[in-house]
């Protein structure tokens, strides 16, 4: 229910206040609500309709719960929201001592609160309800019967979420402005070996069975070597395809005079890197960014490699500078990038630095594995945009 004028409301800290799952129609009245924030340059109707096509993605129509935080003495049907927000059942890897084992975690998005309702401490309290409802929210079927873990992104800074237990972690970027593409002066592995990946191309050479079991055998050797538990949201297909239906609805709605956009990445064959993207747009310019969702690369084990799998990485930045240009974006980024690619953005752009985010898309991992004698601490690997939700 959206009530312009609510005459009394409950305190925060009410016991009658409860967290639970929206029924459709409150689904769709919490869309309405938020979409003051985050429906960018769509209408109202066309941001519910393209929440309901995200939902409907395989990544999200059977593991999506929109949780409402209500006056539990109201009827449903009737149900004042006091704040919302969604998650996301995630595949994820855990390591640890040696062993590597499948798991479930969730991801949280949309955490919001109507602004007239701020300063009471629904947030706070919606919070405190789902920390502890996530532990145990669709896990009946893993082997410990819980989630481990749980992340989420916050844009409102490093300390609000800290205190329900999710500590930030690395949130650094790199971004090169879009252009016009230009082949590389050293072309040994320039333009002409770069080829545009196409969605079965990224299926193949970035969540094959062979790339998930290379994952698998890395992260054991990394439990080996230390002691720490090591966390990894799976890059699965199902991943990219609900980023790309992102980008697809909004150009369907936004560029309709054209095709939708069908390269979704680039890759160099002799160098075995891979990388694949989404387009972004938003309110403004600067909002408008071709995003690396994710790279796959094997580690080089000469100088000689190490030198070819850089200039490669340049190259295939290069033709997604040039794929953000072609769709009026104004930037392309990718997140934490390692020191290989650090060196691939210098080839393009010696004055190009290394961004920490302090505000926004701040990533944050709640651990829970010290219950499980997995120890306080906790690596998560993969932290690239594609976990982003």
């Amino acid at each position: 229910m959206i009530a312009a004028n609510v005459p009394e409301l409950p305190a925060g800290d009410s016991p009658d206040l409860i967290l639970v799952p929206a029924t459709p129609e409150e689904r769709t009245a919490s869309i309405k609500l938020n979409s003051i924030v985050w429906k960018g340059p769509l209408d109202v109707e066309t941001y519910i309709a393209r929440e309901d096509h995200l939902y409907n993605q395989r990544l999200t129509r059977d593991g999506l719960t929109c949780w409402i935080l209500v006056d539990g003495t109201e009827p449903e049907g009737d149900r004042t929201i006091l704040s919302s927000c969604e998650t996301y059942q995630k595949k994820a890897l855990l390591a640890h001592d040696g062993q590597v084992e499948d798991a479930s975690t969730h991801g949280v998005g949309s955490v919001y609160c109507r602004p007239e309702f701020r300063g009471k401490g629904y947030a706070k309290r919606m919070l405190e309800e789902l920390s502890r409802k996530l532990d145990t929210w669709h896990m009946e079927k893993q082997p410990r019967g819980r989630a481990l873990f749980t992340i989420l992104f916050s844009d409102i800074g490093k300390k609000f979420y800290a205190q329900f237990g999710w500590r930030p972690f690395l949130s650094s970027h790199m971004v090169l402005p879009a252009r016009a593409e230009e082949p590389l002066s050293n072309g040994a592995a320039g333009k002409s070996v770069t080829r545009d990946l196409y969605a079965e191309d990224v299926r193949t050479n970035m969540c094959s069975d062979a790339v998930i079991a290379k994952l698998r055998d890395q992260m054991c050797v990394a439990s080996k070597l230390s002691h720490v538990a090591k966390v990894a949201i799976v890059p699965d297909f199902d991943h990219f395809v609900w980023h790309w239906a992102r980008e697809e609805f909004f150009a369907q709605e936004l560029f309709s005079h054209r095709p939708p956009p069908t390269i979704k990445g680039a890759g160099n064959d002799a160098a075995r890197v891979y990388c694949t993207w989404n387009r972004n747009f938003g309110e403004t310019p600067e909002d408008n960014v071709l995003y690396i969702l994710r790279w796959v690369y094997d580690e080089p084990t000469s100088q000689e490699e190490e030198q070819t799998l850089v200039q490669a990485m340049a190259a295939i930045l290069r033709r997604a500078q040039h794929e953000a240009k072609e769709w009026g974006l104004h930037t392309v980024e990718f997140w934490n990038p390692e020191p290989l690619l650090q060196q691939a953005v210098k080839v393009l752009d010696p004055d190009a630095e290394v961004v920490h985010r302090e505000k926004t898309s701040i990533s944050s991992l709640r651990w829970t594995g010290d219950e499980h004698g997995l120890g306080q601490d906790v690596e998560w690997l993969l932290n690239e945009k594609y976990t982003w939700c």
